[in-house]
C-alpha cells in the first residue's frame, strides 16, 4: 500500500453504517463468519465456562456492533459502550433507540440464538431456521435493557472519559477497535493501556484482533490498519499487569481485496496487579 494516502477511522469519510454492511451484513457470508460469528462463539464459550464472570462489562469495539453484546448480555448486569468516533456513537444510539435507518442486526441475533441453542439443547443445525421472531427480538431487547450508557472515548486525553468515572469493570471487551483506530505502535500502547486501566484486579480483558494488515475498505475509500502481531499484544498486556489465559490465532480464510490482514486473534487475559 505504499504511495497510497489511506484514510483513518476518525476521518469524516468513515461511514460506520457502511462499514458494518460491508463486513458483517446479512449477505456477507465469508467475512460475517470470520469477523462477527467467531467473536460471538468464542465469547459464549469463555463466559459460559465461568472463566470470565462478573457484573460490569465495558465494550470498545470498532463501528456500532451488537452481535457480541447479545451474548454478553446473558452474563452481565450492566454494559457500558465506548467509542472514539462521534459518527459511530451516533449509529450506536440510533440502534439502541430503534430509530429509522439504524443498522439491522437481526442476523446477529439469529447467530446468537444458534450458538446458545446448539450448546444448550444439542439442536441440529438444520433446525436453526425455526428460531422464532420473538426469540430474535428478545435477543436485541435484552441488549437495549442492559446497556447503561454510550460514552465518548478520547485516548488522546489523560482521562479518555473526561469527568465521567465508571465503576472498574469485571470484564472489558474490544473487537478490532485498536486495529483501525491506532496509527502506530506507540499510540496502540498508550490507548490500550488506558483501556486496560478500566479493569479491576482479578478482572479480564477479552480482545479480538487482526494481525499483519495494512488497510481495509469502506465504499470508495481505503483506511489504515495497524500492522502488528501476537508477540506485541502479549508484551503490552504483560507490561500492564495482565497474564494471558487464552490465546488463539487463526489464519484468515477471506479471499478479497477489501482488506489485507493475514490472521485473527482471540485472547483472554487476567489483571493480576495494578501498574
Amino acid at each position: 500500500m505504499e504511495g497510497i494516502d489511506l484514510k483513518h477511522y476518525h476521518d469524516e469519510e468513515c461511514d460506520h453504517h457502511l462499514l458494518v454492511e460491508t463486513y458483517a451484513g446479512h449477505d456477507k457470508t465469508d467475512s460475517k463468519e470470520e469477523l462477527m460469528k467467531m467473536p460471538q462463539q468464542k465469547l459464549f464459550e469463555v463466559l459460559s465456562s465461568g472463566t470470565v464472570k462478573g457484573e460490569t462489562l465495558i465494550d470498545l469495539t470498532i463501528a456500532p456492533a451488537f452481535g457480541h453484546l447479545m451474548v454478553a448480555a446473558d452474563f452481565f448486569k450492566e454494559i457500558f459502550i465506548l467509542d472514539s468516533s462521534d459518527s459511530s456513537l451516533k449509529e450506536t444510539e440510533k440502534w439502541l433507540n430503534k430509530e429509522p435507518g439504524a443498522v439491522d442486526w437481526s442476523h446477529a441475533a439469529h447467530i446468537s440464538c444458534e450458538i446458545k441453542g446448539v450448546r444448550r439443547d444439542s439442536c441440529q443445525e438444520e433446525h436453526s431456521s425455526s428460531i422464532s421472531r420473538e426469540h430474535l427480538k428478545a435477543e436485541e431487547e435484552k441488549v437495549r435493557r442492559i446497556v447503561k450508557r454510550c460514552l465518548k472515548w478520547d485516548p488522546t486525553n489523560d482521562n479518555p472519559l473526561g469527568s465521567i468515572v465508571l465503576p472498574q469493570a469485571d470484564c472489558a471487551v474490544s473487537i478490532y477497535y485498536f486495529d483501525g483506530a491506532c496509527k502506530d505502535h506507540e499510540s496502540y500502547r498508550n490507548s490500550f493501556k488506558k483501556f486496560l486501566s478500566l479493569v479491576k484486579v482479578g478482572g479480564h480483558v477479552i480482545l479480538f484482533a487482526l494481525f499483519n494488515g495494512t488497510y481495509y475498505t469502506i465504499g470508495d475509500h481505503r483506511f489504515s490498519m495497524l500492522n502488528y502481531n501476537e508477540q506485541f499484544v502479549k508484551e503490552v498486556l504483560q507490561d500492564n499487569g495482565f497474564t494471558t489465559v487464552i490465546c488463539e490465532v487463526y489464519e484468515s480464510k477471506l479471499n478479497t481485496d477489501l482488506v489485507d490482514y493475514k490472521q485473527t486473534e482471540y485472547i483472554v487475559a487476567r489483571m493480576e496487579r495494578e501498574i
